[in-house]
């Protein structure tokens, strides 16, 4: 008898999918049938941004003039790497998105015509996210939003708060900041008189903890650092909901050590070390202080959350994201 060996059919090799967001961005322009809609997209993607143009102006202003929002630049960079980490999923079946993206879309330029009437500034840029989340669903769909919701979501952290509102919000931190670092000082051996904002040392120094110093800049970049590694993290719903509301006692804390810091310096060595390029220091000092307590707040919850699971770990959920890069605290 004759053994014969036949070789299995060959199956048809499936293009590789691509790997990154570029790659599922740039894919259809190689297919001659959606490359129309694409340059359809691309002329209302340049309508899009003529119509708010005045409001990127308003970012690239208030992030350039305003160090509390000097963060901005790098926001639309880490939204694009979370989206970039998502797309390596794989492709979403684009379907639907007409009517939520048209709504979305009508939504923002309802918005910008308000602006128009009311020249403030925060509603435009809220306008302009929404309009950015309709194109992207109008093209991509519904399916498409809910797996890069928080590309969208993230980049709210760019966007500057109106002047009343920051306003009501830092003058009771510049006043909470000036108390709690008078009250430390005291109790540590150097007289303060606090009066408002205004502390009183020894020698009639006086030092002022302005609006600038009111620990704003550290509470919107602790908020936004808190919900990225909310996001990443794998651990439980109840420790990243804690991650994030950490980032105000975070911040405050961070802030008042740095008041308390340049008391002591101005008391014990010299006032000019307090000021220009040496208090910028202090700040860059107090930041990696507040990280410094992120990661303990960090070991803290995930010994609690060991505990809680019986020794086994903080174990993923299933709405988790596939990809998380980000980890804060042990593994």
């Amino acid at each position: 008898m004759a053994v014969t060996y036949q070789s299995p059919v060959p199956t048809q090799i499936k293009e590789r999918e691509p790997s990154s967001l570029a790659g599922l961005l740039l894919r259809p322009m190689t297919e001659p049938g959606q490359r129309m809609v694409w340059l359809g997209t691309l002329f209302c993607g340049g309508l899009f941004v003529r119509v708010f143009w005045d409001n990127l102006g308003h970012f690239y202003y208030s992030w350039t003039t305003d160090e509390n929002y000097s963060h901005g630049f790098l926001v639309p960079l880490i939204s694009l790497y979370f989206a970039n980490q998502v797309a390596r999923g794989g492709p979403v079946p684009i379907r639907g998105g007409q009517w939520v993206g048209s709504l979305l879309l009508l939504v923002a330029l309802m918005g910008r015509l308000v602006t128009i009437l009311l020249p403030i500034p925060f509603l435009g840029d809220v306008a302009f996210l929404i309009g950015l989340a309709g194109l992207f669903t109008l093209l991509c769909g519904t399916a498409a939003l809910a797996r890069y919701w928080f590309g969208f979501f993230f980049l709210i952290f760019m966007v500057p708060l109106p002047i009343a509102l920051y306003s009501k919000i830092a003058s009771p931190l510049q006043l909470l900041a000036s108390r709690v670092a008078s009250t430390a000082m005291n109790a540590t051996g150097v007289p303060v008189l606090c009066e408002g904002n205004k502390m009183t040392l020894p020698g009639g120094l006086q030092m002022f903890v302005a609006e600038a110093c009111s620990g704003m800049r550290q509470l919107t970049g602790f908020l936004a650092l808190t919900t990225a590694v909310a996001y990443s993290s794998s651990r439980p719903v109840w420790y990243r909901v804690i991650i994030v509301i950490s980032a105000l006692p975070i911040a405050l804390s961070a802030n008042i050590a740095r008041v308390i810091l340049t008391g002591y310096i101005m008391h014990f060595i010299n006032p000019q070390f307090a000021l220009g390029t040496y208090h910028t220091l202090e700040g860059l000092l107090m930041m990696g202080f507040g990280l410094l307590l992120l990661h303990f707040e960090c070991c803290l919850l995930d010994y609690i959350s060991r505990a809680a699971a019986g020794g086994g770990g903080g174990r993923s959920e299933t709405g988790a994201p596939k990809a998380r890069p980000l980890a804060v605290g042990p593994s």
